[in-house]
């Protein structure tokens, strides 16, 4: 059972309950997307470019990972069709063949697989 205090309105349960759902829902969902891989250091890694708004983010994302300007981050996602993990690997100048590889191989965790490749 989670605690949530005093309603804000008296009588009204479903407010605050409500609320209290969805912070131990985020926290959950959180935490498996970590364990599965799909975050590194506080970034979505996990994602796949789908509209111009991701394209943007997962620019950013790839540029900031693999310490590259944003054209190269942009043109390793176009590479990659779209997915970050591979393309900051194709942004740190590995082919495509060896960092799906080493993404499988570290089952796509990037704290593992870039500690198996330093650029």
């Amino acid at each position: 059972m989670i605690e949530t205090g005093a309603e804000v309105l008296a009588g009204s349960t479903r407010m605050k309950a409500g609320t209290a759902q969805k912070v131990v829902l985020n926290l959950f969902s959180t935490l498996v997307m970590i364990r599965l891989g799909r975050v590194y250091r506080g970034l979505m890694v996990g994602m796949r470019t789908r509209n111009a708004k991701l394209l943007l983010r997962a620019t950013a994302m790839v540029s900031h990972l693999a310490h590259c300007d944003e054209e190269t981050a942009k043109e390793a996602l176009v590479a990659a069709d779209g997915d970050l993990k591979l393309a900051v690997l194709l942004a740190r100048g590995l082919d495509a063949e060896t960092a799906k590889t080493l993404i499988r191989r570290n089952r796509g965790h990037m704290g593992s697989v870039l500690a198996h490749h330093k650029s």
